[in-house]
């Protein structure tokens, strides 16, 4: 019998690609330059509103918006920056509503730069945007995770740490993580801390062991963001593994009765998440499982370990729970 289990760790998602931006905005020149070869530089790089609406009009808002500076503080240019994670049709109609936006307010050139992680949805998000105006139209620049540079130069990575950031989440390799990880130990804590945590996160577990001995295994998130990120995630897989479990139970338990498929199915899914939390689940682990018959200590089990951080919080809450458990 096979149940399939979830890891519960945080992935990189909207909010943290637009957390890069915001602590750094020259990302977005940066990958301008990189990725689409278009030169969008000042003496000063900025954040700007991210709120693109008129008078009369419903609320529009961008995920970033970097605003550059010459030496006069005149402004020379901007870029809307917007990370897209799946397909959104109506963002056909309000992206070349935010370009026309920001450049009458700004009185400047703008860019409008797309960070797609996934290739379908880079495909779609480059498609022309036709206005309806004779050759007035919307071509946005998408960068895609295939087109960030991959960076191992140690000076390059200290110049631009957040780039070098996404470069580990394009490019997960030894020599890619070590170079960012080397160039944000000078960062500020809090903004190092979220950097740290994610490079980790995505890091395969036996490059972070070639990193430090047992770093990923043993790792307790930092940053706050990336805690809530976890804790968010804990919620969505208990409920996945409950549910999963108890469907999976109750399909084997027919005959056994509605109590003991439903301890079948819990079973199997304490079983999934202690192999999530324990590198090396200790001899004999599946057996003494079999023979745990409590609804309640299975679910209390199951939410203990899906949980736990480490591995050494994992074992220890099986034992403080369960103390015939762990030997």
């Amino acid at each position: 019998m096979k149940l399939a289990v979830r890891v519960v760790v945080p992935s990189f998602g909207h909010e943290i690609l637009v957390e890069l931006f915001r602590n750094r905005p020259e990302l977005a020149c940066e990958l301008l330059a990189a990725c689409a070869g278009i030169e969008a530089r000042g003496d000063q790089v900025e954040l700007g509103s991210v709120d693109l609406s008129q008078v009369v009009s419903v609320e529009y808002r961008a995920d970033a918006v970097v605003v550059m500076r010459d030496h006069n503080e005149a402004i020379v240019g901007a870029v809307i920056v917007e990370v897209q994670l799946q397909p959104d049709p109506a963002k056909r109609w309000s992206w070349p509503q935010y370009v026309t936006a920001l450049r009458a307010r700004l009185e400047c050139p703008v860019v409008l730069l797309v960070i797609a992680p996934e290739r379908s949805v880079a495909r779609w998000a480059r498609e022309p945007i036709e206005t309806g105006h004779p050759g007035y139209g919307l071509s946005p620049i998408v960068v895609e995770m295939a087109d960030v540079p991959r960076i191992d130069d140690l000076a390059v990575a200290r110049q631009r740490p957040e780039l070098a950031v996404l470069s580990v989440l394009a490019h997960p390799e030894l020599e890619v993580a070590r170079a960012a990880l080397a160039a944000i130990s000078t960062l500020p804590g809090d903004r190092a801390g979220l950097y740290f945590d994610l490079i980790l996160d995505v890091l395969p577990v036996e490059l972070g062991n070639r990193i430090g001995a047992n770093v990923l295994k043993n790792y307790e998130f930092r940053s706050a963001f990336m805690r809530e990120q976890l804790a968010k995630a804990v919620a969505e897989a208990r409920a996945e593994l409950l549910r999963e479990g108890r469907d999976e139970g109750l399909r084997e338990g027919r005959d056994e009765g509605l109590r003991e498929g439903k301890c079948v199915g819990l079973r199997v899914a304490l079983l999934g998440a202690v192999r999530i939390r324990v590198a090396a689940p200790v001899p004999e682990l599946e057996a003494r499982i079999a023979k745990l018959t409590s609804v309640d200590v299975l679910e209390d089990l199951i939410e203990a370990v899906v949980r736990a951080a480490t591995e050494e919080a994992a074992i220890a809450a099986l034992d403080r729970l369960a103390p015939s458990f762990v030997p």
